[in-house]
């Protein structure tokens, strides 16, 4: 009697189960989202500083004939070149993240436009439901009805569980990728230093450098679509993920790999901060292992209660 109903009722779940998440992404999105307008404005500010402080060293200015008498004007020079082209690379960098955060709003934002109407359906049509079993003078509608009820809020957690995971491992494998190039270029780096270097073996060891670099990049982004995934109320009350050593991960790659003489202890310290945001997310995806075995576990004793009782209807 109630198969094309519960059909419907599923179809429509499905689609609030939809808009629910794109919503709760969205808001995470949108604090993203200012945060790096934010950045983007601060970094501007530093690119500008930056490629001023070039220009004055590179003309005949006080400043250049102050380092000029010293006999450094050109190691000056040097290191102003260094720091602009960190805080251009990380300009970029943001603004690649900006995108990025834009185009995921821009879907979502549809996405969740396409299922505004659904919670007010399912509200109608599940009353309906409730009313016709309650005609039916069956004593257990009350029962059946919130067994399904329950088995449905479970099974929606379940998949948001599923997905979360899911972005958690993008995040491990981008990391690991990272890792990958990192450990190409130390090792480049200790054949540099021992002596066996020279023009191939400085360019193999910046060629990783930069892999590692857009890896970091990828990271990032894969990361903000970790915690996006979290924040639906029902994960994000039990686990938390801090991404602050991630971001001195990123500085890392911006600030030092650009310059020779300081290549070898930036490596090392990237490599350290990938295993540190590893960790993290390693943790999260542990507690999401826990959650995700508890809910099957509550599905299956529920249905096989609703079973029993449907077989007494």
């Amino acid at each position: 009697m109630f198969q094309q109903i519960n059909k419907e009722l599923e179809r429509l779940q499905e689609g609030i189960y939809l808009y629910n998440k794109a919503d709760s992404m969205l808001k995470e999105l949108y604090s993203l989202l200012r945060q790096q307008k934010d950045k983007k404005a601060e970094l501007e500010k530093r690119l500008n500083k930056e490629k001023r402080d070039v220009e004055k060293l590179s003309k005949m200015s006080l400043t250049s004939l102050f380092h000029t008498i010293l006999g450094n004007k050109e190691k000056q020079l040097e290191k102003e070149r260094q720091e602009a082209l960190a805080a251009e690379l990380k300009y970029n960098d943001i603004l690649r993240q900006i995108e990025y955060t834009n185009f995921q709003i821009s879907g979502l934002e549809n996405e969740r436009s396409r299922y505004r109407n659904y919670q007010s359906e399912y509200d109608q049509l599940f009353r309906k439901k409730y009313e016709m079993l309650k005609n039916s003078n069956s004593a257990y509608a009350d029962k059946i009805i919130q067994l399904e009820k329950e088995i449905l809020k479970h099974k929606n957690n379940l998949r948001e569980i599923s997905e979360a995971i899911s972005a958690g491992n993008r995040v491990l494998n981008a990391l690991d990728r990272a890792d990958r190039s990192l450990e190409s270029a130390e090792k480049w780096g200790v054949w540099d230093m021992l002596g066996g270097g020279g023009l191939l073996t400085n360019m193999a060891k910046h060629g990783h450098i930069d892999d590692a670099r857009d890896a970091a990049t990828e990271v990032q982004m894969l990361l903000n679509n970790f915690r996006a995934e979290l924040a639906d109320v029902q994960i994000t009350s039990q686990i938390n993920i801090d991404i602050s050593s991630f971001t001195k991960f990123a500085d890392f790659f911006f600030d030092g790999l650009i310059t020779d003489w300081i290549v070898q202890s930036k490596i090392h310290d990237s490599q350290n901060s990938v295993l540190e945001v590893r960790n993290q997310v390693l943790h999260v995806m542990r507690r999401l292992s826990d959650m995700e075995q508890r809910t099957n576990g509550e599905i299956n004793r529920l249905t096989s209660e609703l079973n029993e009782i449907v077989s007494k209807a």
